[in-house]
């Protein structure tokens, strides 16, 4: 297990640009070369710094801003998105859709006449000490034959200690500049939305990857930001 501790996630990616290229493996998957790093544990201690502010990675704040819009629609059309990257219509399957709205999979998908979103809450409201908080992503739905859009996120868990919204994120899967830095901001609201509505102050973001890495048309930018410094 590789673990890194911060109160900023700028902090947080520039130690793990740093692992990537001292200790990275090199793989290959789908022909694509990637330095990877296999279990990480990341620990943000301050969910309001999750955002990265990196003059050499250049977050597209107005694709951030708009990417969490449209999560928050529950859209699995990407009609909306679209107009801020093509990226997504690499991802549309047979049908014309995608997998990966985590705000349709977290507020949308109900059992029991029930979403996830209004489970967690529940359970936290029923009892402070519960471990049954739980966003499922990745589900078994998602399971089939030349899928394009395969969820990265395993599941997201919440729990109180100490009197405060921890919440904890598991991925099989993670790109750190296109993954990376536009699912933590996703991860913090949602745990700042359940925060708000249990009455509660927001705790520590964990964040475990089973693969962290970058791929080859950014090893030049990791490097660069390798020699930054952070505030």
């Amino acid at each position: 297990m590789i673990y890194f501790n911060s109160n900023n996630i700028d902090d947080l990616f520039l130690k793990v640009s740093n692992q990537l290229l001292e200790k990275g493996d090199l793989i290959a998957p789908r022909g694509m070369k990637t330095l990877e790093l296999q279990h990480v544990w990341l620990e943000l201690t301050n969910m309001q710094k999750c955002i990265v502010n990196l003059k050499s990675r250049k977050t597209n704040k107005r694709y951030l801003k708009n990417e969490l819009k449209w999560y928050l629609s529950g859209s699995l059309k990407i009609d909306y998105i679209k107009k801020y990257s093509s990226f997504w219509e690499k991802l549309i399957d047979s049908n014309g859709t995608i997998n990966s709205n985590y705000g349709n999979i977290a507020f949308m998908q109900k059992q029991n006449g029930k979403s996830q979103y209004e489970w967690c809450i529940e359970s936290i409201k029923k009892d402070v000490n519960t471990r049954q908080a739980i966003i499922n992503y990745n589900q078994p739905k998602h399971k089939y034959e030349n899928n394009k859009d395969f969820v990265c996120t395993i599941a997201q868990h919440f729990m109180v200690r100490n009197g405060r919204l921890d919440t904890t994120v598991f991925m099989r899967s993670n790109d750190l500049i296109y993954g990376l830095t536009y699912d933590a901001p996703w991860f913090c609201l949602i745990s700042k939305k359940i925060a708000k509505e249990t009455g509660l102050k927001l705790g520590t973001y964990r964040h475990y990857a089973a693969s962290l890495h970058v791929y080859e048309r950014h090893f030049e930018m990791i490097n660069k930001i390798s020699n930054e410094k952070t505030n």
